[in-house]
């Protein structure tokens, strides 16, 4: 993905819910969501409605938060979940101040590359991951496909959007090492 260096530089941060940074982190990350209006579109099914509640959905075991600095600012949060052999679900935000074209695939890019870049003594942490996204947000899907993913498909009424009581199709989307171009043994760097 060819990148344009427009002066801002990013960092990843794993956000370890022992570390009692994490939460005031966490905590600031929801604000700015619910400040954005985007606590609707980013849980669609309505469950989570409070700081709290958010707290305990990203910091239960299992459950893998990142944020994305810009200095001392929250560019884009995104968690992990649903885990299963090398497999993960994706849950990503970006905050409007980074909605630019080539800032947030710059973002989206290189944080999954990371992400699926890591190992431990066993080999790779991720295999694949993928995210699962209502039909009816579009510029949310077709983000991620901007961001170098591919489509997979569509799961027919697989998303509950609690604001209509309605089930509507999942778009599925997808990355893997092939896919965002990670060369066999290539460590993806958490500063960018």
């Amino acid at each position: 993905m060819n990148q344009q260096d427009d002066g801002q530089h990013f960092s990843v941060l794993y956000l370890d819910g022992l570390n009692p940074a994490a939460h005031g982190i966490l905590d600031a990350a929801f604000r700015q969501i619910v400040e954005e209006g985007l606590l609707g579109s980013l849980f669609y099914d309505g469950t989570v409605k409070d700081s709290d509640h958010f707290l305990e959905v990203l910091l239960r075991p299992g459950t893998l938060p990142f944020v994305v600095m810009c200095g001392e600012q929250i560019a884009a949060l995104t968690w992990l979940n649903c885990i299963e052999g090398r497999a993960a679900r994706v849950h990503f935000v970006i905050f409007r101040k980074f909605w630019g074209r080539n800032t947030h695939r710059r973002i989206g890019w290189h944080l999954y590359r990371y992400i699926l870049s890591r190992k431990d003594e066993a080999g790779y942490l991720f295999d694949c991951l993928y995210g699962v996204t209502p039909e009816t947000n579009p510029l949310a899907w077709r983000a991620a496909i901007k961001c170098g993913w591919k489509l997979a498909g569509t799961i027919p009424a697989r998303c509950f959007i609690a604001a209509s009581a309605e089930s509507v199709g999942g778009v599925v989307t997808s990355a893997t090492r092939e896919i965002l171009g990670i060369a066999e043994g290539e460590e993806v760097p958490a500063r960018w």
